[in-house]
């Protein structure tokens, strides 16, 4: 009797963590090497578009899964789409060559909370503002999309110069 109560409250403690790793979207590419990200952007005249994360944040999931997950899969990239996460101490190449934790990359970018999406250029610099949040799910793709479009052109008139 002892055993089939401590396994009832096994599964009532564990069931909720397994339903919610099930419902959490699967990770966009993580990165590795920003500095190289934002020259293989300026190259082909993309941004790099970074996404802020937490791990089991249900916005940074709908985000993932409803806006940037399809765009990553597009056939012509408008942007590099690359995800650091909060609290994680995983070092990644800074866009100034300099090897930082994500949580540094992100808490250097002022971010506190998740989700925020970047759109960023070469050396690291803003292109448009950031998304921070996901206030306006029905007007989330229309900001995404005209930021992206905002660091394209960007990119495009600094290409000229």
């Amino acid at each position: 009797m002892r055993r089939a109560f401590l396994r009832l409250i096994l599964v009532a403690v564990l069931a909720p963590v397994a339903i919610a790793r099930a419902q959490e979207a699967p990770n966009l590419p993580f990165a590795i090497d920003l500095r190289a990200d934002a020259a293989e952007g300026a190259r082909r005249g993309v941004p790099v578009l970074l996404m802020v994360s937490l791990p089991g944040c249900p916005y940074c999931n709908a985000v993932r899964r409803s806006y940037l997950l399809p765009m990553e899969r597009e056939p012509v990239k408008r942007a590099i789409v690359r995800q650091i996460d909060l609290n994680d101490t995983r070092m990644v190449r800074d866009f100034d060559g300099t090897l930082r934790s994500q949580d540094a990359i992100a808490r250097a970018r002022g971010v506190r909370a998740a989700p925020v999406v970047f759109i960023l250029g070469p050396e690291g610099r803003a292109l448009a503002s950031p998304l921070k949040g996901m206030l306006l799910p029905d007007f989330y793709g229309a900001y995404l999309d005209d930021a992206v479009a905002k660091g394209a052109a960007a990119l495009a008139a600094a290409s000229t110069r």
